[in-house]
C-alpha cells in the first residue's frame, strides 16, 4: 500500500477536496455531489440543496468581534449564501456548537437566538443539531434547502458568457484589518465583515428566469472562486480591473492594495455569475433591488487574467486556503 506523508499544508485545502472526491462513488440520487456550492440530491420528486461549514475561533472570527448574538446572524448567513449561489432557499438548519467549559449559558443562548432569527428572516427553521466542550468556540452549520428554479452550478459557463459580480468587493477584508488592529476605523466600519448579506433573492431570481449560466459566491476572494467556476466549465475568464465595484471603504487605500483587496479579500458573500449575451439587457429588470456590475468575460482557456487598472495587484492575489496561509 502507498503512502502520503505530504502535510495538509503541501495539498492545499481544495487539494485535499479533490482526493475526497476520488473516495466517493456516485449514486443515483445525487445530482451534484461535492465540488459546488451546495450538493442537490434528490428525495423522491424533491431536490434538496445540502451544504455545510464551521466558523472556528481564532481563524474566522474573535470572540471580541461581537456580541453572541451578532456571531449567529452571521454564521447563517454566510451558509445561506452557498444556498444563494445555486439560487435556493434554505428550509431547514442543524447547529453544531463547541464551546469552552466556562462560557456563561446566556452566552449561548444568544448566539442561538441570533442564528434563529437570521434564519426565521428567510423562512428556515432550526430543527436540531449539537452542544460540546472544545477549548475555543466552534460553529458548526448544516442547511438544507430547495431549488427555486434549475439549480446554478459552477459548471455551465461557456466562451463569450459575460461575468457579473452583486453588490460591492473588499469591504469584508477591509473591515477584519479595522477589527484585528491593522487600521482605524469604528464599528459601524467593521459591518462588511460582521453582517454580510446572503443574496438569497438575487440567487433565486436567476434562477426562476434561467438567467445565470453558472453562479459562485465570493467567499475565497473574487479571483480565486472565478478561477473554480473556470475549471468547473472548462474555459477561462477576464475581468477588467476598471470595473470592479470596490467598497467605498477602499478609496483610501492605495491602487495596488485597492485591487488586492476586491481581488482577494474574501469573505464578501456577493454572488459571482455569468450570463450569455443574449440576456444580459433584461439583468436590471430582474435584479431590480439589488446592485450588479459587469467585470468581465468567459473566454477559452483555464486561467482568469486581469486586465486594465493596475494589473500589478492581479500577481498579489492568490484567496483564501485555510492550509496555505
Amino acid at each position: 500500500m502507498v503512502t502520503d506523508r505530504r502535510r495538509l499544508y503541501d495539498l492545499g485545502e481544495f487539494g485535499f477536496i479533490a482526493r475526497v472526491r476520488r473516495l466517493v462513488a456516485s449514486r443515483d440520487d445525487v445530482e451534484v455531489g461535492i465540488g459546488d456550492d451546495c450538493a442537490v440530491a434528490r428525495v423522491g420528486r424533491r431536490r434538496l440543496l445540502l451544504t455545510t461549514d464551521a466558523l472556528v475561533e481564532g481563524v474566522h472570527f474573535r470572540r471580541s468581534w461581537d456580541q453572541p448574538a451578532g456571531l449567529g446572524r452571521r454564521a447563517f448567513t454566510v451558509n445561506a449564501s452557498d444556498v444563494a449561489a445555486m439560487g435556493g432557499r434554505p428550509r431547514y438548519a442543524l447547529l453544531s456548537l463547541a464551546a469552552p467549559k466556562t462560557a456563561l449559558s446566556d452566552d449561548v443562548t444568544a448566539m442561538v437566538r441570533g442564528f434563529v432569527k437570521a434564519a426565521s428572516a428567510h423562512g428556515c427553521a432550526l430543527i436540531g443539531g449539537n452542544l460540546a466542550a472544545a477549548p475555543r468556540w466552534i460553529i458548526s452549520v448544516t442547511l438544507v434547502g430547495e431549488p427555486c428554479g434549475e439549480p446554478l452550478l459552477r459548471s455551465g459557463a461557456r466562451a463569450g458568457d459575460l461575468v457579473y459580480v452583486s453588490g460591492t468587493l473588499g469591504g469584508a477584508a477591509y473591515a477584519r484589518e479595522i477589527l484585528l488592529g491593522r487600521r482605524s476605523g469604528n464599528q459601524a466600519a467593521t459591518l462588511p465583515f460582521r453582517r454580510p448579506i446572503a443574496r438569497l433573492a438575487l440567487g433565486a431570481a436567476l434562477a426562476r428566469a434561467r438567467a445565470a449560466s453558472a453562479a459562485i459566491d465570493v467567499s475565497d476572494g473574487l479571483l480565486q472562486d472565478l478561477q473554480h467556476v473556470c475549471e468547473a466549465s472548462g474555459v477561462g475568464a477576464v475581468v477588467d480591473a476598471s470595473r470592479l465595484p470596490c467598497a467605498r471603504s477602499l478609496r483610501r487605500l492605495t491602487p495596488e492594495k485597492r485591487l488586492a483587496h476586491a481581488l482577494a479579500g474574501g469573505e464578501d458573500y456577493e454572488l459571482v455569475f455569468t450570463v450569455r449575451r443574449a440576456q444580459a439587457d433584461g439583468l436590471p429588470r430582474l435584479c431590480a433591488g439589488t446592485p450588479i456590475a459587469c467585470i468581465g468575460a468567459i473566454v477559452p482557456g483555464a486561467k482568469v487574467r486581469v486586465v486594465g487598472a493596475d494589473g500589478s495587484g492581479a500577481r498579489l492575489a492568490r484567496g483564501f486556503d485555510h492550509f496555505r496561509r
